[in-house]
Formats: structure tokens, sequence, C-alpha cells
């Protein structure tokens, strides 16, 4: 790999500044797209701070919202299986880590930890929504072996035993 450097031109002399990339302390970005002939571009760093937490908190609401149309959508459908579920579930608590390991340093303590909460809300939702599938799935799987068996069901009602007077 190459050396890398950060271009900057002065206004004032209009000069180009050669800085050593690697001692630059701010947000990485690496850019998903490329485009023919244009400069090729690795990885981007943004070093103003203001614009560092807009893009953290962007991204972390964009995820938010994420999460929220598929809890909407786990809630709306009946046939929501636990899987997709369980896979959401560990999507959420990557992005939880994600806030605490890395985003903390960039948004803030007040913002981070109410981003956290909305996280934690949307886990146990989540989590009570696993819940119910699962007790769903065992209904049906218990009801259909009942039905091989031909046994009563539990949810019919019994005839009621008693003197009948």
């Amino acid at each position: 790999m190459g050396k890398n450097y950060y271009l900057h031109k002065s206004k004032k002399t209009g000069e180009i500044l050669y800085l050593e990339y690697d001692k630059i302390k701010g947000y990485p970005i690496t850019p998903q797209t490329k485009i023919e002939d244009a400069i090729e571009v690795h990885k981007i760093i943004f070093t103003n701070k203001t614009l560092q937490q807009k893009l953290v908190k962007k991204k972390v609401e964009i995820k938010l919202r994420y999460f929220l149309k598929k809890l909407e959508e786990f809630d709306t459908s009946d046939d929501s299986s636990s899987g997709e579920i369980q896979n959401t579930i560990l999507e959420a608590e990557r992005l939880r880590i994600n806030i605490l390991n890395r985003y903390v340093h960039y948004l803030g303590n007040t913002y981070a930890s109410y981003s956290l909460s909305k996280i934690q809300l949307i886990i146990n939702q989540l989590k009570e929504n696993l819940y119910q599938v699962i007790k769903k799935e065992k209904y049906q799987s218990f009801k259909e072996q009942m039905d091989i068996q031909n046994l009563y069901y539990l949810d019919e009602e019994e005839p009621k035993k008693g003197r009948g007077r």
C-alpha cells in the first residue's frame, strides 16, 4: 500500500499542504460507490466535530427506523418465523454494541444513552414477539399431535358435571 496524504489547498497562499494521513483523528468512512473516470477513494476521514456527530446520528437513526419498521412488520403479520425475529434481535444487539464501542465518542453521552434506551425497548419488544411466536408454534405442534391421536383439545369446553337440578 502506498503513502496516504491529506490534501488541502490554502485559499490565501494557494499552496497544497501534505500531511500524514494516519495521524489525523476523525470519523472514517469508506465510500461504496465506484465511478469510472474518477479519482479512486478508499477512505474519507471527517475531522469536523459537528459533522461527525451529524453523520453518526443519521446512521443510528436510519438503523432505528429500520428496526421499528421490522417490529411493525412482525406485529402485523401472522406468518413471521422465529428465525427472522432472532436475526433481527441479533442485528439490534450488534447496533447496541457498536454504539457502546464506537459511536459514544462521536455522539456524546446524552444522545448515546437516549439511543441505547430506544434500542433496548426495541429488543425487549422483539423478544416478546419471539416468545409469542415460539409459544404459538409449540401450541400448533401440540394440537397436531393431539389430532393425530384423536384426543380432545385443551381449548374445547368439556361438559359440566354436576347434579343438574
